[in-house]
Formats: C-alpha cells, sequence, structure tokens
C-alpha cells in the first residue's frame, strides 16, 4: 500500500503536469469544496428555522391539548387536571378558555377594530405549561378581573399600552346577547396591563391573555373550560405521552398535539429540505464528473510511467490503487475544505444575524444550527460521489497493456 500511496502523492504533486491538468485538478477541488459549503450552509439555516419554530411552538402553544367529547365544555378541569397531572412524564396542566373577540380602542360602529384570540387562563398554572406570560416585555403579567396582556404588534395596531392613563383602556366585542330589541353585542371594558412577544409573528398580532373569571364573565360561560392543556418533559415523544393520558382520562376525550397544529407546514419543511439536498448535491456530482476527466487525462499522459511500472511487476490492482487514491486525495480535500468554508459561514451568519421580514417567515432573524450528524452525512456522501468518480479512470488505466504503453518510446 505504501508503494501505490507514494506513486498517487507523486503524480498529484510532480510539477511535470501539464498546465490544463493541474487547472483541471484545482477546480475538481474547488468544486467539490463550494458544493460542500453550500450544502452545510443551505441544510444548517433549514435545521435552524426547524429547531427555531419548534422551539418556539411548543414554547407558546401546549404540547397535547385535552377537549371533552361535548361541545358544551368541560366543566370538572380540576379532575381532569388532577389525573393529567398524575401521568409520569407530564411536568403540568392547566385549564384554558380560547374565542374570539373583536377588540377596539373607542367604542362606536366607526372604531377600528381588530380580532384577536383571547385566551382565557389561570397565570400560576399557565406559566407552567406555555412561555407566553413568561414574555412580556412592557408592564406586567398578573391578570386581574377584566384585565388583559396583548401581543405586541396587535398592542401596536390599536395603539394602545400599559401604565398610560389614556392608552390603556380597550373595548372587546365578545358575544352576541338576546334583548327585547334584537341581538346585541356585548360590549366588555378591558384595561391593557401588558405586552408580551414571542417571536411568532402570527402569535403577537393575534393573541391576548385575559384571566380565566373575566374570560367566563365577558363570554357568559358560567364555571366551565373549553379545554385543558399540557406540557410534557420531551416535546419529541409527545406522541407516547398522549397514549399514556388516553389510559387514565374518561372515554372519548379528544387530544391534540403541538404536531398536529400545522402538520402540512412541517412537512413542507422536511420536503423542501430533501429537495434542497439534492439540488445541492449535484453541485458535487458535477464536480466529481471533473475529477472522472482530471484522471482520464492523466492517465493518458502517464501511459508510458504506467507501461514501466506494469513491465518492473505492478499488477492490475495497484495500477487501480494509485489512480484510486488520486482521486480520492482530491475529494478529501475538497470536501475537507468545504467542511471548513460552510462551517466558517454559517458562523458569519450567526454572528451577523441577518433580518427576516416577521410577517412572511415568523421570525425576526435568520437561524442557523450546524448538526454534527448532518455536517458528516454531507461528507459522508460528497467522498462517496468522488471515490465513485474516481474508480472509471482507475479501472481504465489499470487495464492497459504494458506492451501498448511502451511500443512508441
Amino acid at each position: 500500500m505504501l508503494f501505490e500511496s507514494f506513486i498517487s502523492r507523486r503524480y498529484l504533486l510532480s510539477r511535470e503536469h501539464k498546465a490544463l491538468v493541474s487547472i483541471i485538478t484545482v477546480i475538481s477541488i474547488l468544486g467539490v469544496m463550494v458544493g460542500v459549503a453550500a450544502l452545510i450552509t443551505v441544510i444548517s439555516v433549514m435545521d435552524g428555522f426547524d429547531a427555531t419554530l419548534i422551539k418556539k411552538m411548543t414554547g407558546t402553544y401546549s404540547h397535547i391539548e385535552i377537549f371533552p367529547p361535548y361541545p358544551a365544555g368541560l366543566k370538572n378541569y380540576e379532575e381532569i387536571v388532577d389525573k393529567v397531572e398524575s401521568v409520569p412524564g407530564v411536568v403540568a396542566a392547566a385549564p384554558l378558555i380560547r374565542q374570539q373577540a373583536f377588540l377596539q380602542r373607542t367604542t362606536g360602529i366607526e372604531a377600528q377594530k381588530l380580532g384577536a384570540l383571547l385566551l382565557g387562563v389561570l397565570p400560576d398554572k399557565e406559566r407552567r405549561v406555555t412561555t407566553g406570560l413568561d414574555n412580556v416585555i412592557q408592564g406586567r403579567a398578573d391578570l386581574g378581573f377584566r384585565e388583559i396582556v396583548l401581543g405586541s404588534e396587535l398592542a401596536s395596531r390599536l395603539g394602545v399600552r400599559p401604565n398610560d392613563p389614556e392608552r390603556d383602556t380597550l373595548y372587546a366585542i365578545t358575544k352576541l346577547v338576546k334583548t327585547a330589541n334584537g341581538p346585541w353585542a356585548k360590549i366588555n371594558q378591558l384595561k391593557v396591563v401588558g405586552v408580551f412577544k414571542s417571536g411568532l409573528y402570527d402569535v403577537d398580532t393575534n393573541f391576548a391573555f385575559v384571566s380565566l373569571q373575566t374570560m367566563q364573565t365577558i363570554f357568559l360561560m358560567g364555571e366551565q373550560v373549553d379545554l385543558v392543556h399540557v406540557r410534557v418533559a420531551d416535546p419529541a415523544q409527545v406522541s407516547k405521552y398522549a397514549a399514556a393520558l388516553g389510559k387514565v382520562l374518561p372515554p372519548y376525550y379528544i387530544m391534540r398535539t403541538w404536531k398536529e397544529l400545522s402538520p402540512d407546514f412541517f412537512f413542507a419543511l422536511k420536503l423542501e429540505k430533501v429537495v434542497m439536498f439534492i439540488i445541492l448535491l449535484l453541485i458535487v456530482l458535477v464536480a466529481s464528473f471533473n475529477i472522472i476527466g482530471t484522471l482520464i487525462m492523466v492517465t493518458t499522459q502517464k501511459t508510458r510511467e504506467i507501461g514501466i511500472l506494469k513491465s518492473m511487476g505492478a499488477n492490475n490492482r495497484s495500477i487501480k490503487r494509485i489512480f484510486l487514491m488520486h482521486g480520492i486525495t482530491i475529494g478529501f480535500l475538497g470536501t475537507g475544505f468545504g467542511v471548513l468554508l460552510g462551517i466558517v459561514l454559517c458562523a458569519l451568519l450567526q454572528k451577523i444575524k441577518y433580518g427576516l421580514p416577521p410577517a412572511v417567515y415568523g421570525i425576526q432573524t435568520l437561524p442557523v444550527l450546524v448538526k454534527p450528524a448532518t455536517v458528516a452525512i454531507i461528507v459522508a456522501c460528497s467522498f462517496l460521489l468522488c471515490i465513485l468518480a474516481a474508480v472509471i479512470p482507475a479501472i481504465q488505466a489499470s487495464r492497459m497493456n504494458p506492451v501498448e504503453a511502451l511500443r512508441y518510446e
């Protein structure tokens, strides 16, 4: 093996190469390098999107939602919460009322109205299930009766601000009630005591928190709630916890996990990542064609040397190894430099914190997450393509007849 390695290294580093062969060798290395760097950078950005969105979603939303089998609401929610929290792996559970409402700064038909999703919660219990009330950036998160905490974008659009007597009042249109004069919109005055920012644009634009008692009052719900939502120890194993909860809950209760909130969105992200991986891998494939061309030209140039080596006793396997090592070295250099370049580009993107339009992407900066497993897969695919590209010229060189190689020398 030392003999083949020595000859291969001499062929790669020899100054006797023709200029064209040397240029093509450099282009092959650069091609593999660019392809690997592009793969690592793009896939790391997409992994960053996945991780960031999942982290924000599993913090802002609960991991599991439990609905009663009937539409009238859940009255025995305290009993359900106790049963759920008795399951191993469940961190916490809390009741929740979730209803749509129109919010406006002033009363009157002509006042601007914005739709919002009001969440009725018990603040102390809610903090153990979701992170919304932990992300308050203005005012306070404690919710009293008829007090509200708004998402940052929603507060900005409504023009309200906590701790400002002139701008801390809202009116919520929550329900149509029957009167002697026909249906009438129920309007409720609320005081803005805080503003939260989750980092998810849709949440910050549409969500608002009020106390459970306030929600039951303004929607005329009595003592019932809509659902109980749950936080588990490992969100990735949420299906396992849902199965365990099904064994302790009464029959026919409906459960929905965080993965079911936007299944099409996460499937599209996964599919896009696979497609981008295949497309960018074509860059490495094109570079591997350059390796084939380089080795064929080297083989042609070294015909005399191949003939001499065979006449001195080198067998076909040794000749094949010489040129195979030549191609592997090109792939190794290109892949190695590509990994370094890709990691450097990812580090620069992390440092720059490139801004994104939150209305489009749901987050404000470009996320980057370099996964060692992903880098290993990219390196393995690149190296495999380079090896396959080197096999054909190596076999061609090993089949040369020494007599034909030396006939015209």
